[in-house]
């Protein structure tokens, strides 16, 4: 029989016939409350001071931890003024950092004064995946700075940490490629293609494509992630796959990330029966920038445009 809840409980703690246990709260994800995983903290009848005590031992007094500075920052107008997609992506890699098993507690649980440099180092190097890794040591070294400016707290440790090295991505989508996808892929999966090499964009800024940013000339279109948007003109080939509007007030047919997400997974597979490497829908973006006449993507630094130029580029012989 379960014991009598006590009054005073810190908390997010339970008390129950195994003893004292922590279930610690990492925030919400479209709504909905998510919590780590449990830690047992005190055993059965231990006094109430001594279960605060080792609450605080854990927590680092519910304050001046992981889980209390991720908390604050995605509570703040800073992570909110971020796109849906980037809130939901930012939780996502937020709640496996903070649930990741260290010693006898997580990482969320941990002080932040414990936190240095070599803790950093041995999560980038101990993690499964590398480069799920380098997303969440991303995401807090963001949270880290947002709260150094509002709290007393101990340096960033993330900065000047080197993240797991990423091997860049390379597949260039012919034009053979994108007829095929033409000629296999349902009408709105194929027009979104189109659009994503010509106007040389991601998944979101298609889908964000509405009939007013079209006119008899030009094309508006606002790029996201700090990228400068455009006007790009409108020629015989982007007119046509403008010309279907299939979303009402948008170009594109509105699919939520899951439904997206199964048609493309559904189209690999018969990339994988027809002989074709499988790619991915970025990729279309990075063919359009590749095949550009001045591989024109929006980017603002250097860097990041080659990251995206995938073939051999034509250069004069010097004269």
């Amino acid at each position: 029989m379960a014991r009598k809840r006590p009054s005073k409980l810190p908390p997010y703690v339970l008390a129950d016939k195994y003893g004292y246990r922590l279930k610690p709260y990492l925030g919400r994800v479209n709504g909905k409350i998510k919590w780590g995983k449990t830690i047992t903290i005190a055993p059965p009848n231990t006094p109430m001071s001594e279960v605060w005590k080792a609450y605080e031992e854990v927590t680092g007094g519910g304050k001046q931890n992981l889980y209390w500075l991720t908390s604050e920052y995605m509570s703040s107008d800073k992570f909110k003024s971020l796109s849906d997609k980037s809130q939901k992506d930012y939780r996502k890699a937020l709640q496996k950092l903070l649930s990741e098993p260290v010693g006898n507690v997580t990482f969320g649980s941990v002080a932040l004064h414990l936190i240095d440099k070599r803790s950093i180092r041995s999560y980038l190097d101990a993690y499964p995946s590398p480069i799920a890794a380098n997303r969440q040591i991303a995401v807090l070294k963001a949270a880290w700075n947002w709260a150094i400016q509002r709290y007393q707290i101990p340096e960033n440790p993330a900065i000047g940490v080197s993240l797991n090295r990423e091997a860049p991505r390379v597949r260039y989508v012919s034009q053979d490629e994108i007829l095929w996808v033409q000629r296999n892929a349902p009408p709105p999966i194929s027009q979104m293609c189109e659009l994503a090499y010509l106007l040389r964009a991601r998944l979101g800024e298609v889908l964000a494509l509405r009939v007013e940013d079209v006119s008899e000339s030009h094309v508006r279109l606002i790029r996201s992630k700090g990228s400068e948007g455009e006007l790009t003109i409108i020629s015989d080939r982007l007119r046509a796959a403008l010309e279907p509007v299939r979303g009402g007030e948008y170009i594109c047919h509105q699919y939520t990330e899951h439904g997206f997400r199964s048609a493309w997974a559904r189209l690999k597979k018969k990339m994988i029966a027809d002989g074709l490497e499988p790619f991915s829908f970025h990729d279309i973006k990075a063919a359009g920038i590749s095949d550009h006449q001045t591989n024109h993507s929006g980017h603002r630094s250097p860097a990041m445009r080659k990251t995206y130029v995938r073939k051999l580029q034509e250069v004069p012989a010097t004269r």
